[in-house]
Order: C-alpha cells, then structure tokens, then sequence
C-alpha cells in the first residue's frame, strides 16, 4: 500500500471568523497509469474563487471545475463516500471516511492519463462558500509531467513540458530548490533567526504555521494578532490565532507583512511522518511570477 497525504487549504479572508482547512491521510493500491503529454506548452486561463486557481478538465468526457492544489496527492473527486469499498481517513483533527477509486480517463490542457487513483472525498462546503460547482482536485500526481507557471497578474497557467522546460529561454530572477515530503514539495524559510521547513500549496488562501513557532517569535516580528477558527474535512472547528509576520525570508527574497495561521501540527510528524514547520499558499504565490518544476524540484521566480 502506497501512503497519500492530501492537504487542501482553504481560507476566506482572516478577518473571518471562521477559515476552512482540509487535510486527509490515506492509504492507495498501487496502480500503473498511462500517460500521454502533448508536445506543445499550453496557456490555461484560471479564476481566483478566495485564493484557490479554479480550472476546466474533463474526467471521462465530463467537463467541469478543479482546483489546482501542489499541497494535494492526485486526482480527487468531489462525492460523498457511499460504497462498500470506505476507507478511513484522518482530518485536521479527527478521523474521517474517503473512498479509493480509479478514474478511466482524465484530461487537462494537454495532460491525458488513463486508469489514475482518485479519493472520493466530500468537499462541498468549498461550493458553499465560493458559489462555484467543483468537480473535484487536480494534484501533485498530475502536474508532475509539466512544468507549471502560476501568474496571478494574468491569470494564466503555462504548462510546460519537461523537454521545453530545460531549454529556458530567460534568466529566472531567483531559482528555489526544494526536497519532497512523500508528495509535498518543501523549501528552506527564514523568520526572524529562525529556519523553517515550510511545504507549498497552491490551495491555500492563507499561511500556515506550527503554533510552537508563534512561541518562538518576538513581538516585534508580529502584528495584527488576533483569533480565528479552523473548519477540517472531519467537520471540527478548532480555535487558532493569526497574525502577521513583518518578514519571511525565502534565499534571496525579502517578503514583507505575509499573513499566517497558527495551529497544531504535531500530528503530521506523529502520525504521518512529514516533518514540515507549516505551509506556503496564496500570499507567497501571489508575490511573483513562478513556476515549480518537480522534475528538477525547484521553483523559478520570473520578472512580470
């Protein structure tokens, strides 16, 4: 059996009082999937509902919404378990139930793959609060065969292929290497004296970190500090406290006043092994033009 860990994070804005994270950990059969990549970079248009890149695919030839999420594992479907063939899952908090399945057919943008594992998971609550119908999640598992370009000022993605990508034609501002967590991809950060290991999620409208970090950190590094509330997949809310960090340092990038969220995450290292002190989303994707190359594991920051 092959471990998958699922973190989608989904955050209204912070003066909210309540913010909506989804984190699942389950167990897949190993598959052998065929993949076909077309030879062409493709332009995708996205829009932003709260933070999250919503894109069209089609899965058996049925067309709809999909959120593109570094911070998730594969293909993840937006249904209510209902089979004989459960599973059980663990959310932010509490345990939950999915369902493994196999999708026939999956095509986005060039990306065509057949016979892929998928998780049934109920995410409608996201439908409720950003107005859209979602079919589901595109993951690591599918933009690993391209290199992916994010541009929030255009609103566009660019997929790449890997044979294209190797042949840059520009110089990147700065290149960020990171290692992989089973399937997230993790790079070194700086808060005040403080090394972290921050994982990256697309997904995420917010920042996320331990709250044994918040400990560690003078006031003068903080603002705006204030309480929040944190809705899983398992359907609890737990309290947690936001605040702003005056700057966070990523190898020669300076980002100043990036929003955070502090919660416990002991269970990740406890239960699922991956050893990361929080997570990148929405503020730090927005700063510049970047790509992530999961071949080569580094992230690309280009000029606008």
């Amino acid at each position: 059996m092959i471990r998958f860990f699922i973190i989608l994070l989904f955050f209204p804005q912070l003066t909210h009082a309540q913010s909506y994270v989804s984190f699942l950990d389950v167990e897949a059969t190993p598959k052998k999937e065929n993949v076909v990549i077309a030879d062409n970079i493709k332009t995708v248009p996205f829009s932003i509902i709260e933070g999250m890149i919503l894109v069209e695919a089609s899965m058996n030839q049925q067309k709809g919404n999909y959120i593109i999420d570094t911070g998730a594992p594969t293909l993840v479907i937006n249904e209510k378990p209902t089979s004989n063939k459960v599973s059980a899952g663990r959310g932010i908090s509490e345990s939950l139930v999915t369902a493994e399945v196999t999708v026939k057919d999956f095509n986005w943008s060039g990306i065509h793959k057949t016979n892929i594992n998928a998780f049934k998971v109920d995410i409608s609550h996201l439908e409720k609060v950003s107005g859209k119908v979602i079919q589901g999640i595109i993951g690591q598992d599918i933009l690993k065969e391209v290199e992916l370009l994010v541009d929030y000022q255009t609103q566009t993605l660019q997929l790449i292929p890997i044979q294209y990508a190797k042949r840059k034609s520009q110089q990147p501002l700065a290149i960020i290497p990171f290692t992989m967590q089973a399937h997230l991809p993790v790079i070194k950060v700086k808060i005040g004296k403080k090394k972290l290991s921050l994982a990256l999620d697309t997904a995420s409208e917010s920042n996320i970190l331990n709250t044994k970090i918040l400990k560690k950190l003078d006031n003068n590094q903080l603002s705006n500090n204030q309480e929040g509330e944190i809705h899983g997949l398992d359907q609890k809310i737990k309290k947690v406290q936001v605040a702003t960090v005056k700057k966070t340092s990523v190898k020669d990038l300076a980002l100043d006043n990036m929003p955070y969220l502090f919660t416990d995450l002991s269970h990740l290292k406890s239960e699922s092994n991956i050893y990361i002190d929080g997570l990148l989303g929405y503020p730090f994707f927005k700063q510049r033009k970047m790509s992530i190359n999961y071949n080569e594991q580094k992230i690309y920051i280009w000029a606008q």
